[in-house]
């Protein structure tokens, strides 16, 4: 395959070389199909791209066969003091633009379009940090954030993933590849989950429109909260509410998250302060904790044999008569009146929630961002 040039010496650029690849667009079928913007939902939440910026991926040996087209990604550089300095700090990438255009909608309407960046197949990111980009790419190139471990039972299978190979300047054979994340790089020393790490992808993600990356990263975040009993700091919440979009999913599993687990303690104690706009919406929240709060059971018809076996409805509290039809949850055992769990009565958020949590049923539909037209087949339906 042929290899890509490096940029100057000064600049951090890598040549990368496709060992093994995941599947991708069908580029004749593409050409048929209607050319369309991209639409926003509600407030600026952002579809799955449309089918000018594709996600359905064919076969890349049937597809691609050359890659020879490459676009000049420039991060970084944004904080220079003076005009002496302008370029420093920034980081070159030389990346193949079939990869590009077809995840994200904003480098596709960039490099394919008759603006400046598309004229020289250059595009600048002066506000974002290169080692953020860089799990961008990892995650462009990989399909994930992690690689298979004995432990980690979250990567995709080996024949949807590929690996990526860097050569570095001068060397003629490749060398172990400086950005290969595993679990271990997604948490500090202690075994604790840098969620900072993972915000400020998701808001690269967002503002790219990677809508498959940003679902990922819902998941992993969600993963690692759930496998480590642990929630995000105050500094991340104000990453979160500083640079996510106010409407984004992201912000919706955090404030989950912190209501259903035991965090009372923590949100009191912890010397830092917490992001304000958080705090207000987590009050919210736990007054208000809408039908998600029922959702997250999984009901079965019911009914008391005796008084001895009865249980209070968990919204109204009232006692369920022997004999009378009610809903049971199979996970958690608690019942419900069919008047509350009709209606969608719930009472506030509080105490033990059991092991019914949302993010732990539905991800799909309550956390991810999905194209109205998109293959059934490219939707995780969790």
């Amino acid at each position: 395959m042929k290899k890509l040039t490096k940029g100057p010496v000064k600049r951090q650029t890598w040549n990368v070389f496709l060992v093994e690849a995941r599947c991708w667009p069908d580029s004749e079928c593409r050409k048929k199909e209607k050319q369309v913007d991209t639409p926003l939902r509600g407030n600026g939440v952002r579809y799955a791209p449309t089918p000018i910026h594709p996600t359905a991926r064919g076969n890349i040996r049937t597809n691609f066969k050359s890659f020879r087209d490459v676009a000049t990604i420039v991060v970084g550089g944004q904080h220079a003091p003076d005009s002496l300095s302008r370029g420093q700090g920034q980081t070159t990438y030389t990346i193949h633009k079939d990869l590009l255009t077809a995840e994200s909608p904003f480098f596709s309407a960039a490099l394919n379009g008759a603006f400046a960046e598309g004229l020289d197949q250059t595009v600048h990111l002066p506000e974002e940090k290169p080692e953020t980009f860089e799990w961008f790419l990892w995650w462009l190139y990989t399909g994930s954030l992690t690689t298979p471990t004995p432990g980690n039972c979250h990567t995709e299978p080996r024949h949807q993933r590929m690996h990526a190979m860097l050569v570095a300047p001068g060397h003629t054979s490749p060398v172990q590849h400086p950005m290969t994340h595993t679990d271990g790089d997604l948490r500090n020393t202690a075994g604790s989950p840098k969620y900072f790490l993972l915000l400020d992808l998701y808001a690269l993600a967002d503002k790219l429109m990677t809508t498959a990356l940003c679902n990922h990263i819902v998941d992993t975040i969600a993963r690692l909260s759930e496998s480590t009993n642990s929630v995000p700091t105050p500094s991340d919440t104000w990453i979160l509410y500083d640079t996510v979009r106010d409407n984004a999913p992201m912000r919706k599993l955090i404030l989950d998250l912190f209501a259903y687990k035991k965090t009372d303690k923590l949100l009191e104690s912890h010397k830092d302060e917490w992001h304000p706009r958080f705090l207000r919406e987590l009050v919210v929240k736990l007054k208000r904790p809408g039908l998600e709060s029922l959702d997250r059971h999984s009901f079965l018809p019911w009914r008391p044999n005796s008084w001895q076996t009865t249980k209070a409805c968990e919204s109204c509290r009232e006692l369920l008569k022997p004999g009378l039809s009610s809903e049971k949850c199979e996970v958690c055992d608690r019942a419900f009146c069919s008047g509350c769990a009709h209606a969608g009565r719930v009472s506030s958020i509080g105490g033990d929630v059991g092991a019914c949590k949302p993010w732990l049923k539905g991800m799909c539909s309550r956390y991810h961002e999905h194209a109205p037209n998109e293959d059934e087949s490219r939707r995780c339906g969790r």
